[in-house]
């Protein structure tokens, strides 16, 4: 991996975990999770798996750093949702509009991963307030941004060759 790649992933995850934790605590209704979406990305970029991996596990970490949950709740799940789409991402690789389904669909993977983790260790519950609202918010908000930034991310990140062709 080259150092601009690194570079590129390193940033793309910094502001995703500052903005996550800063500007979209507060909004309500656009409520994306934008670190677990830098995360499925990766996995449609021609990166090695190991690092996808090792990246999503690492930005979970920072998170779980950084909030007040169960130290690695999220980064096992941004792991286990990092390893569902590269086993998914050819889904993802006929055009914009079902890259934007699959990462809709990764992230109600990982929203209720969390949700039943979360439930597991004690952390929230399934019949808590609000659970609904972010089973159904929090994908569609990935589902928008995935469509209006997946193919400027695959090309900044793939910079040698394109990995996915959008329409």
């Amino acid at each position: 991996m080259r150092l601009r790649t690194l570079v590129i992933v390193g940033l793309s995850i910094l502001v995703a975990v500052v903005l996550q934790t800063t500007l979209f605590t507060r909004l309500v209704l656009f409520t994306p999770d934008l670190v677990m979406l830098v995360v499925i990305l990766l996995a449609l970029t021609r990166l090695r798996p190991e690092l996808v991996l090792g990246f999503a596990f690492l930005s979970g970490l920072i998170v779980d750093l950084l909030g007040s949950s169960l130290l690695g709740l999220r980064a096992v799940v941004f792991t286990a949702v990092a390893f569902i789409a590269l086993r998914t991402r050819e889904r993802a690789e006929i055009g914009r509009l079902a890259t934007a389904l699959w990462a809709g669909f990764m992230t109600l993977i990982g929203v209720f991963l969390l949700l039943v983790l979360g439930t597991i260790f004690g952390q929230n519950s399934l019949l808590g307030e609000g659970v609904l609202g972010s089973l159904i918010s929090v994908p569609l908000s990935n589902m928008v941004l995935a469509a209006m930034l997946a193919p400027v991310f695959v090309r900044l990140v793939d910079q040698d060759a394109a990995a996915f062709r959008y329409s």
